[in-house]
């Protein structure tokens, strides 16, 4: 995976330890986060991947449609935000997982979004960075580096560049994520998933032939229902409301670290059900990326009390 709510002054103070059941929410997010990986891998396998993410929105849609609620004055960031966020990202996203012969590779450049947005928030929003942030950028990228240069992931490298292309995609949304203001976070859902299935669905047709042909001939197994129910039910809904919730009680540095198991459990996922080779340079690459990753979110973090709702997996 998307976007600030907004209530930064009505925001309680954060809370000064993760209790038990804290950590067992930030445990199942992750899960159904890490998960979403390796089901939408087998789904896509059956259904078409650009089918399958339009029809993903456009249930999320159908559930949210109560929330829908105009905002005066944002509706244009909205509006990019969905652009950025849920088109572009996840329509490049799910065509990289869908060309990738390993879920490993994805699920670690799909964490390159943290660094893009850095890099943007300087162009664009004119921040400094620290050494300490410069640093992470630094082992962020070369991280992928090493991953991408793995002769088992370069036989695929066009679904990686995707992949890293669809993680641009959400830094450019966070960007305008950051000037939302007042739009509670099950509204600008249901804007993102409303404004992201119509560009999926014409995608849909214009690369895979017609939705409404295919889906009335798509053997709807279990792995295209599981697949849908656990990026609608799981990563969409319940995963990102558990987030804004968790956030909003404890500071970004005390749950950083646990954000970080979804593209881990995603990777492991691949391993054990679809028999993914896990090399060394994938572990090495993996790592120094996501300890990029964690040096910014917490570095980040710091200066910011509303978190950004953004995806962590698909």
């Amino acid at each position: 995976m998307t976007a600030e709510t907004g209530h930064r002054d009505s925001v309680a103070a954060p809370a000064p330890g993760l209790s038990m059941v804290d950590i067992i929410v930030l445990l199942a997010m992750q899960i159904a986060w890490g998960g979403s990986f390796v089901i939408s891998k087998i789904a896509v396998a059956e259904i078409p991947p650009l089918l399958f993410m339009g029809l993903r929105f456009l249930i999320v849609s159908i559930l949210l449609i109560r929330f829908l609620r105009w905002h005066k004055g944002q509706m244009l960031n909205v509006l990019l935000i969905s652009l950025f966020t849920g088109s572009l990202n996840f329509g490049f996203m799910i065509q990289g997982l869908a060309m990738a012969a390993d879920v490993a590779p994805v699920a670690i450049a799909v964490q390159l979004g943290a660094p893009f947005a850095t890099l943007l928030s300087v162009l664009v929003l004119h921040e400094r960075l620290g050494v300490w942030r410069i640093a992470a950028l630094a082992i962020s990228f070369a991280g992928v580096l090493v991953v991408g240069l793995d002769p088992a992931v370069f036989q695929y490298g066009d679904a990686l560049m995707m992949v890293i292309f669809a993680a641009f995609m959400m830094a450019v949304g966070t960007i305008f994520m950051r000037r939302v203001r007042g739009v509670p976070v099950y509204s600008m859902q249901a804007w993102i998933a409303l404004f992201a299935w119509p560009p999926l669905m014409a995608a849909s047709f214009i690369l895979e032939g017609a939705p409404l042909g295919i889906v009335t001939t798509v053997d709807f197994g279990w792995g295209v229902i599981a697949g849908l129910a656990w990026v609608v039910f799981g990563t969409s809904l319940i995963g990102h409301a558990a987030y804004y919730w968790i956030m909003q009680r404890h500071e970004v540095g005390l749950t950083a670290p646990f954000m970080l198991l979804a593209p881990i459990l995603g990777a492991a996922g691949g391993a054990y059900f679809l028999g993914d080779v896990i090399t060394w340079r994938m572990v090495l690459g993996g790592a120094m990326t996501l300890a990029g990753v964690l040096i910014i979110t917490v570095r980040e973090g710091r200066g910011r009390r509303a978190p950004e709702l953004a995806e962590r997996g698909l």
